[in-house]
C-alpha cells in the first residue's frame, strides 16, 4: 500500500514539474518574442508600400477585384490575404 502511494505521489510530482516547466518555457518564448511579431500568427501584413484596399467574403471575389484594378491601372500588383472571417485585398499603387 505504501509503495503505491509513493509511486502515485512521485508521478504527481513529475507531472506537476513537467507542467510547470512547459508553462514557464511557453511564457519565456512569448516574452522574448519581439513586439513586431506579437499577434502576427493569424494574419501577416504585406511589406512596406502595400496598402489595404477592401475585404471580400471569398478568395475568388478578392482575386477578381485585384485583377480588375490591375487592368485599369489602379495598382501595379495585389495580394489576397486571409483574415479571421474573410479575405483582404492589399494593393501596391504606382
Amino acid at each position: 500500500m505504501k509503495t503505491r502511494i509513493r509511486k502515485t505521489a512521485s508521478l504527481l510530482a513529475v507531472a506537476g514539474a513537467a507542467t510547470l516547466l512547459l508553462g514557464t518555457a511557453g511564457s519565456a518564448n512569448a516574452a522574448s518574442a519581439p513586439a513586431s511579431q506579437a499577434g502576427t500568427k493569424a494574419v501577416s501584413q504585406p511589406t512596406a508600400g502595400w496598402e489595404f484596399f477592401d475585404d471580400y467574403w471569398t478568395y475568388d471575389g478578392c482575386e477578381a477585384e485585384g485583377y480588375r484594378g490591375k487592368e485599369r491601372g489602379e495598382w501595379l500588383d495585389f495580394q489576397c490575404r486571409p483574415s479571421a472571417i474573410d479575405w483582404n485585398l492589399w494593393v501596391l499603387r504606382p
